[in-house]
């Protein structure tokens, strides 16, 4: 998708120039600035991590690049340099050389080791800022073995803290439905770049609609193992559930407030799909929309003061905006016949949502002013249930482009989509927010 630099410019010109220090790093005082006119992707070399693993040093040198490459790149701020060899005099973590480098800003090298004795894994990641010469981040990041991953992702967490001022994404998850061969449909949960797969639900029986708790220790959904689509919340931490809302008919489509005290839902207990605003603790509800039509899809702006969601009270599926109690109502989605399942961006500026298309449904955003909407999909299958990151730079979305649903993640101009499932059928994904 061509997109001009204008449109990339005015987008980025949002990002706060803020410029924090790592925690515990003794080094940083950082950094360097993202914030420009005409705004690049800032490149950085990544050398090869070397040390002792066994007879696995080398699986883990490329896990190493190919994670935390990948990491780099999708929190979009990075364009990754990969170095063979090793940078100057960086052993001993003082100042370097670094006239000789080509243009990157700064460089990324690094060891590990292994130690079998308490079952630990250390990974030393040194960051250096060329411009100067500095470290900036010089750390040793240990864990179980078995959680090399994690620690890949929380250096790269670190790393774009480090020189954005802005929190990265690696760490995130996301929630989503998975059929399974005996015909239940399961809540699971995978890593954002879609490995370290888990399963949460193993009732035998449909559970749907996925939405995350803003601290991202819960999950709350709507499962029909009782008989009625009644509304549940696992936790995370307990690894326990409980029954939130069972009212007749209806008790779907959550969405939970950006302060963590309210969920957003649909009930249909008087007959009809209406809006309600559900109190977490008292478990309290207060109806929102008043029509004889289908209201359903809330999703929160970030502000906590409005929610966008799909009503078709004009005819057809159409998304609006209205005040979190239920006033001022306008309708923000005219083009196009059917216009479902909106998505409110972290950031606040943009709403995605689906628009039904001759091969079943493609992903736009709109600006939430109804001014600049913009087609992101545009292939064959159906694409559908977009879902924001946490940074508000990227989407993931299910497409039926391969067969099966599969879920797919994209940059916020449709740049970059790629799968990050295989096999099954897996869909509406909720992507969950920043997780230490």
């Amino acid at each position: 998708m061509n997109i001009s630099s204008k449109k990339i410019t005015s987008y980025l010109l949002i990002l706060p120039c803020l410029f924090f220090a790592v925690e515990a790093i003794a080094q940083t005082d950082v950094y360097l600035r993202v914030y420009t006119k005409t705004f690049q992707r800032m490149e950085i070399d990544l050398y090869n991590f070397e040390g002792e693993y066994g007879n696995k040093a080398a699986e883990m040198t490329d896990l190493i690049n190919d994670v935390l490459s990948n990491d780099l790149w999708m929190s979009g701020y990075f364009k990754v340099n990969k170095k063979s060899g090793a940078p100057q005099n960086n052993k001993n973590g003082n100042s370097v050389d670094t006239r000789g480098s080509t243009g990157a800003l700064a460089q990324v090298s690094g060891s590990f080791n292994l130690n079998f004795n308490n079952n630990r894994i250390s990974i030393q990641p040194h960051l250096i800022d060329n411009a100067s010469g500095r470290t900036i981040i010089k750390l040793e990041y240990t864990n179980k073995i078995g959680k090399e991953r994690y620690l890949i992702h929380k250096i790269a967490d670190d790393i774009v803290y480090s020189l954005t001022g802005e929190k990265g994404i690696a760490r995130s998850k996301v929630a989503f439905v998975s059929e399974q061969s005996n015909g239940a449909k399961e809540i699971s949960v995978m890593d954002y770049d879609g490995h370290n797969r888990t399963t949460l639900t193993s009732n035998k029986s449909i559970n749907l609609s996925p939405a995350w708790s803003p601290e991202g220790t819960q999950i709350c959904y709507t499962s029909y193992k009782t008989g009625n689509p009644d509304l549940f919340v696992f936790n995370l931490r307990t690894n326990s559930q409980i029954r939130l809302s069972n009212r007749k008919g209806l008790n779907s489509a959550p969405a939970w407030s950006p302060d963590g005290a309210k969920i957003a839902l649909t009930l249909s207990k008087d007959g009809n799909a209406e809006l309600y605003i559900l109190e977490v603790e008292k478990k309290k509800i207060r109806r929102l929309t008043y029509n004889r039509a289908i209201d359903s899809s809330p999703t929160w702006s970030p502000t906590n003061r409005e929610i966008a969601f799909t009503s078709d009270r004009s005819g057809s599926p159409q998304v609006y905006i209205m005040d979190s109690d239920g006033v001022n109502v306008r309708r923000l989605t005219f083009e196009g016949g059917y216009n479902d399942s909106p998505s409110w961006s972290p950031r606040g500026d943009k709403i995605a949502f689906v628009s039904r298309t001759q091969s079943g449904f493609d992903i736009y955003t709109i600006d939430v002013t109804g001014e600049n909407q913009m087609r992101l999909t545009d292939s064959s299958g159906s694409n559908e249930d977009p879902s924001w990151s946490p940074n508000g730079f990227s989407l993931i979305f299910s497409s039926t482009r391969s067969g099966n649903k599969r879920l797919y993640s994209m940059f916020w101009d449709g740049s970059d989509q790629k799968s990050l499932t295989s096999g099954g059928t897996n869909y509406s994904p909720a992507w969950s927010a920043q997780l230490k």
